[in-house]
């Protein structure tokens, strides 16, 4: 016997090798309406060759065993087609897929044995022509028996077996070898067709658990993004109503921190008199000093609650970049040279004038220049820059050969109240918040912060504004700078 009669016997315990990949209720289910499908869209055209066939056989089978065996048959047909109907208005839900797979079990295989009945019912004894082109009409109905069936393997055994059976018996009643070899014929035909049919069965249950796969993970990705959209709502909801706490309380606490300050200036200056203990105008002067530092964390607070609130307001006018950076220099000229960091100006020639908020450009300025002096060794440079991209956006910043910033730390020096490990070994140099308010103000402008920088290489602490805010200055405009 050759490998492929061999291949071909093996076929026989397709079943139990061809197990199906996963048979959970939904995959069931899913199986019972793709076999629903096919019964459904043939209503009428199965009982008329039906009817054509067994009335081919009028000639030598009674016509009333003729109509009766059409009246079953199409009966049992008939009561699938209703119990596919049912199933599809049913609305079934996965748990109730069992019950409905033994229904259809049941039905089939009563059809099935009804149908293959004809080869007892309706055999013309002594036609051997008759004989011939019945077995052949039974073996061709395999095909699509098959066909309308696969969906569901169940139910295809109990389509095709009942047929195959009775023509076997039909075969080993003739009683001589010929017939004896087309039982084997039929046995390895049916082997084979086992085989296919397991094959095709695996690969739509492997569909359906795929399709079924994909629609749990949209289910998932579904609630998922719901998860996060609420979780979202309620992150902005909470930072709304922190940014909201952080701007009412900065309005309250600034005003009695400035009669702080104010008296402690009365104090320190001696105006109704000088003290009797020189020890209280130290003091008076730490007071002063403790309530500026203060004062100056609260404005920060709360330009930054106002910008993430979206209520802080931009007034464009148009500024001269250089005008304005050299005014900041002046201001910090003095903590510069207390420790002994030289600014330097590194200035493109004929800037653009820019459309902006002056107040929210002179406070870049002045975070970026007191970051860079903060942080800067003495004997160091500071240097400001300001010049055009090649794109044509106008790029200013401060350039410092402080100690740097580590590449993981960069992201995390921009977020509020956060600093970098030089920050953190220098307690009580600032509170984490210029470089967070910097790049809200740049947003607001529709611009862009970039950092950059790397340990023990100093940092470079750039503002981008785009060309659209930009516009030549005249020749008078240029004059009047100078």
């Amino acid at each position: 016997m050759g490998p492929r009669w061999a291949s071909a016997f093996a076929g026989l315990g397709a079943l139990r090798r061809l197990a199906p990949l996963r048979m959970s209720h939904e995959a069931r289910l899913a199986q019972l309406r793709a076999l629903v499908e096919p019964q459904l869209s043939t209503p009428v055209v199965f009982p008329l060759l039906v009817a054509a066939f067994g009335l081919s056989l009028s000639e030598r089978v009674p016509l009333w065993t003729i109509v009766t065996w059409i009246l079953v048959v199409n009966a049992t047909q008939l009561a699938c087609y209703l119990n596919a109907r049912a199933f599809i208005k049913g609305n079934v839900q996965p748990e109730g897929a069992e019950h409905w797979a033994r229904r259809f079990e049941a039905h089939t295989l009563a059809f099935s044995i009804a149908f293959s009945s004809a080869l007892y019912f309706l055999w013309p004894t002594g036609d051997i022509a008759r004989q011939a082109y019945i077995l052949s009409a039974m073996t061709v109905s395999l095909a699509p028996m098959t066909l309308v069936t696969i969906a569901y393997f169940p139910v295809f055994y109990r389509t095709v077996m009942p047929i195959a059976v009775a023509i076997g018996l039909r075969f080993v009643a003739f009683g001589d070898l010929f017939h004896f070899s087309l039982v084997v014929v039929l046995s390895l035909f049916m082997a084979l067709l086992v085989h296919l049919a397991g094959i095709v069965n695996n690969a739509i249950l492997g569909a359906i658990n795929l399709q079924s796969d994909k629609n749990a993970l949209i289910e998932q990705l579904f609630r998922a993004k719901r998860e996060s959209d609420i979780a979202r709502a309620r992150a902005e909801e909470a930072n709304r109503a922190k940014s909201s706490f952080l701007a009412n309380m900065s309005h309250e606490l600034r005003t009695p921190l400035n009669a702080i300050i104010g008296f402690s200036e009365v104090m320190a200056s001696e105006i109704f008199g000088g003290h009797a203990n020189p020890v209280y105008k130290e003091y008076s002067h730490d007071i002063n000093r403790s309530g500026q530092h203060l004062l100056g964390l609260i404005n920060d607070i709360l330009d930054l609650s106002r910008i993430e609130a979206g209520r802080f307001e931009i007034v464009e006018e148009e500024v001269d970049i250089v005008h304005l950076a050299r005014d900041c220099e002046r201001l910090l000229d003095i903590r510069a040279q207390a420790q002994r960091v030289t600014i330097v100006e590194d200035f493109e020639g004929d800037l653009p004038i820019l459309r902006a908020d002056a107040r929210a450009l002179r406070q870049t300025w002045i975070n970026l220049l007191t970051n860079a002096i903060k942080f800067s060794p003495p004997n160091t440079v500071v240097t400001m820059i300001a010049r055009l991209d090649p794109s044509g956006d106008l790029r200013f910043g401060v350039h410092d050969q402080g100690p740097g910033i580590a590449e993981s730390e960069i992201d995390k020096v921009m977020e509020a109240f956060t600093q970098g490990a030089a920050g953190i070994a220098q307690p009580g140099k600032g509170s984490g918040l210029g470089l967070s308010i910097v790049k809200g103000l740049l947003a607001l402008h529709g611009g862009c912060f970039e950092l950059k920088s790397r340990l023990g290489e100093g940092t470079q602490a750039e503002a981008v504004f785009p060309a659209a805010r930009l516009r030549r200055p005249t020749p008078p405009e240029r004059r009047a700078s100078a």
